[in-house]
């Protein structure tokens, strides 16, 4: 077994042994992508739960003394928050609304009218959304460094619990105050769950299979995208806190994950938890009907030996070569020098100390910033695509099914070069966007051209940003990986809290967003080519590993190297 393998093939092995399309592998693949499902809904739920109700000022009433308009007064304009008029002397005044605002539909309709967020206040609706994402990027950091440390199931289960009852207590706070941290916490338990499940399918398949379950999940986030548009629209005649109440409730599902989500058998190795491990694999064996012997057999033989090699110690005999044996732990394997040893146990500083590491986790950060900020730069935006907001929500989200599924190009083709595609398209399309909307006005060809044009910048940058959540964490070895994954999406967060001042933006100057977008997304394939290609290679275990993926010219297509690994795995 060649020094990128190690235990991580030895892993795949047994995985493969325990056959990846078992009933076992769907069961937890399914609890973990439903879970991606209510963070789709709870992150764009304020597009709608906050949406613009249409107000001016109130007419002043009959007979009033209080109004500040002189009965003489001329020309009297009742704004969206200031009256105007004309006095006898030819001077033109204005005040603020002296009887308030009276609004179009029901205030409740909209959180941004219950709660008067309009005229000098009106950025508070972005606010809180800012929050949110501010949320998402603690929880990226903490969450993910804690599901390194303690398990991925304790914390993603932690995560759905989390939004379940945050997001039914968000529909009953009755300030907008008490809103705010509120929003705070669904962004950070968000990220609790829309990151170790990434890393709990990944982990749970063999190598070349590791891009079935991110399609999987992300074809779950595109349709939660288009759930919550026809749930709001059928929920537009309701006040928003039940549209709330109602996308809070798809997180009940998450007390099934007590009883039915299993641990990573990778992490529970990688941290010399074998006991735990060998009993997930008997009950996936038992699932799978396949035999408990030759799974443990191998797992025996090929990790438990591989892992006591790389650490430099000697097999006692028979400690785990012997497939009867059971061993307690991985300290069976190195009682001969009395100690337990696990992977090594990396750090936060990690980042710092290795350079490659540093230089991988900076490209991918910008890279992760650039697909965060455009992704939701154009859904918040999306109400330019056409007169209905509801509608063009909906097409923004449509155009995500068919780029998702295009992801699995990037099995074929390489992780890197099909990101390398999709940013250059979607980067071009946004800019041309921009440009035919310039020259050609208001035409009607150029309004379909527009709109087309900024679909396709949509699907590309989806694209992409599906391909990021498997690629970012097949660079970093194990007990690094899911801190490393959370760093970038701490990125993406910053993004994320960028990306709702463009409806801002974009009402003063039309042009700045799309330029911006496409100019970002047209520097990545500069950046990019100093990452490794990951396609069709064992998950690292250790920094060592990392590096000589880096270092390592790629002298065989992805394809090739799938093929490759198709006649190894056959042998076994």
């Amino acid at each position: 077994m060649d020094a990128q393998g190690g235990v991580a093939q030895a892993m795949d092995a047994v995985l493969l042994t325990l056959g990846w399309r078992g009933r076992f592998q769907l069961k937890q693949l399914f609890l973990v992508s439903f879970g991606t499902l209510p963070g789709a809904l709870h992150i764009l739920s304020f597009v709608f739960t906050g949406k613009t109700n249409e107000h001016r000022c109130r007419a002043a009433a009959e007979n009033s003394t209080s109004y500040p308009i002189p009965p003489d007064a001329s020309n009297v304009t009742y704004g969206t928050c200031s009256v105007t008029w004309v006095n006898v002397t030819g001077d033109r005044a204005e005040v603020p609304c002296p009887q308030g605002l009276e609004f179009y539909d029901p205030v409740d309709r909209s959180l941004m009218s219950e709660w008067d967020l309009v005229c000098d206040k009106e950025a508070l609706i972005d606010v809180s959304q800012t929050l949110l994402v501010a949320g998402m990027m603690i929880g990226a950091v903490f969450f993910t460094f804690m599901a390194d440390r303690f398990g991925r199931k304790p914390i993603h289960i932690t995560g759905c619990i989390g939004l379940l009852f945050i997001g039914m207590a968000t529909s009953f706070v009755p300030t907008f105050l008490a809103f705010l941290p509120l929003r705070f916490m669904l962004g950070a338990f968000q990220q609790a769950t829309g990151l170790t499940n990434s890393i709990l399918a990944m982990e749970i398949l063999p190598s070349r299979r590791r891009f079935i379950p991110n399609i999987g999940m992300t074809l779950v986030w595109a349709f939660g995208q288009i759930l919550l548009s026809l749930l709001a629209f059928l929920m537009r005649r309701f006040p928003w806190r039940y549209l709330q109440l109602l996308i809070s409730g798809f997180s009940v599902y998450s007390f099934l994950l007590i009883c039915f989500l299993e641990e990573s058998v990778r992490w529970l190795v990688a941290n010399g938890r074998v006991e735990h491990a060998e009993r997930i694999l008997k009950k996936a064996a038992a699932q799978n009907k396949v035999s408990q012997v030759d799974v443990l057999n191998v797992f025996r033989t090929k990790v438990l030996r591989q892992h006591t090699s790389d650490e430099g110690h000697d097999l006692k005999n028979g400690a785990s070569e012997v497939p009867g044996e059971h061993p307690n732990s991985l300290l069976g394997s190195h009682s001969a020098s009395g100690d337990k040893e696990d992977l090594p146990k990396y750090g936060i500083t990690d980042f710092f100390r290795h350079k490659r590491v540093l230089l991988c986790i900076v490209i991918n950060g910008f890279a992760w910033f650039t697909n965060s900020v455009t992704y939701y730069g154009l859904s918040m935006t999306s109400f330019t695509l056409a007169d209905d907001m509801y509608l063009g929500f909906f097409l923004s989200a449509v155009v995500e099914v068919p780029s998702i599924a295009s992801t699995y190009l990037a099995e074929r083709i390489g992780r890197k070069r099909y990101c390398d595609v999709f940013h250059l398209v979607a980067g071009l399309s946004l800019l041309t966007s921009v440009t035919v909307s310039y020259l050609a006005g208001d035409s009607k060809a150029a309004s379909i051209a527009v709109v087309v044009l900024t679909l396709l910048g949509k699907f590309s940058v989806t694209a992409t940003f599906a391909v990021l959540f498997l690629y970012t964490p097949e660079q970093f070895p194990t007990n690094i990986r899911n801190a490393s994954l959370g760093v970038a999406s701490m990125s993406a967060r910053i993004g994320g809290m960028i990306a709702p001042f463009s409806r801002t933006l974009i009402r003063h100057f039309p042009w700045a967003p799309g330029t911006i977008f496409g100019v970002c997304c047209l520097l990545l394939p500069v950046c990019m080519r100093m990452l490794p290609e990951t396609c069709g290679r064992e998950l690292p275990q250790t920094i060592e590993d990392m590096e000589l993926y880096i270092t390592a010219p790629d002298r065989v297509s992805p394809r090739s190297q799938n093929d490759k690994q198709k006649s190894e795995t056959a042998s076994i």
